[in-house]
């Protein structure tokens, strides 16, 4: 049988170079905590508390190290979007699934490890979205939430039978700076590339479509006050909204006034995945964690738009 190790009471964020994973390590070290950061474009080398690594979850050895190193993990990793997958399903199992099964692999060597995992409220919930608490029950119309409901269900059986505690966070649509475009994702960076280049973007039916907006910052602090406070007992899950809502048209009409250029728009017929509205219960996460959205959709569009134009050139 294998032997628990001890740990220090470093964090390990795994998919630190990633839009999310960067914000979570930035206010993880502003808190003192000593970071060990892990991705596959990550530099090399040390940068105050947070030691940057380099490599894939799937090596068993650089895992086995670092899990002997911290305490607890934060899993921020993800190689697809709703529109790779949705060509490619495979990508969910082998790209996804496959890394996370690699990392519960080690849970009988390593006793009472905290995880957090980046789930999606957006994708999880299906037609059922709309108030959805976090005991509705799970109707992914996409392969990507059926991806967060399957890697959900594997933490559940972790828990079940190791002495790991696991949270997934179930995010709403996330924006902020440093968030670049994506084929058929990241809208918000989407929108300010077609203000710059004047190319329409797409509008899949009516543009009624609600979703509720959670800026990146206000996501990672709540990452934080999780590592801070520790993991409950067993499997938790908790839904991450803003309650700041807008529908597609009124999205577009604020970052348009954000960033101060029109943004032209191409109608095109409805599209059988997408989900009327997406704004789930908060309050589950307020009542545990103290923790409650601080940003408006205005003060992060105006934030976002400042980064795009200082930084974001990538993105473009």
């Amino acid at each position: 049988m294998a032997s628990s190790r001890s740990a220090a009471d470093g964090v390990l964020v795994l998919g630190s170079a990633g839009f999310a994973g960067r914000a979570i390590v930035r206010h993880l070290a502003a808190g003192g905590r000593p970071i060990v950061a892990l991705g596959r474009s990550e530099r090399v080398g040390r940068d105050g508390a947070i030691r940057r690594v380099r490599g894939s979850i799937e090596d068993a050895g650089l895992l086995t190290d670092l899990l002997g190193q911290c305490r607890t993990v934060v899993y921020a990793a993800s190689v697809t979007t709703p529109g790779t997958s949705a060509r490619e399903p495979g990508l969910e199992v082998l790209g996804n699934l496959l890394p996370l099964s690699r990392l519960l692999e080690l849970a009988p060597a390593f006793a009472d490890r905290e995880l957090i995992y980046l789930s999606s409220a957006g994708a999880i919930y299906g037609d059922g979205a709309d108030g959805a608490d976090e005991d509705t029950a799970l109707r992914p119309r996409s392969y990507y939430g059926a991806g967060k409901a399957a890697a959900e269900a594997f933490l559940h059986a972790c828990t079940a039978t190791t002495s790991w505690r696991a949270v997934s966070l179930r995010p709403t649509n996330v924006y902020g700076p440093g968030q670049t475009i994506g084929t058929g994702f990241a809208i918000v960076p989407t929108l300010f590339g077609r203000a710059i280049d004047g190319a329409p973007f797409p509008i899949w039916g009516d543009g009624s479509s609600v979703r509720d907006y959670c800026h990146i910052d206000d996501l990672a602090r709540l990452v934080a006050a999780i590592v801070a406070a520790g993991c409950p007992a067993g499997f938790g899950r908790y839904n991450v909204a803003s309650g700041h809502v807008a529908s597609v048209l009124e999205l577009i009409d604020a970052c348009s006034q954000a960033c101060g250029r029109p943004i032209a728009v191409e109608r095109l017929p409805p599209r059988g995945v997408d989900v009327a509205r997406v704004a789930p219960d908060g309050r589950a996460a307020q009542a545990d964690f103290g923790w409650r959205a601080t940003i408006d959709l205005v003060s992060g569009l105006a934030d976002t738009w400042a980064w795009f134009e200082r930084d974001g050139a990538a993105a473009r």
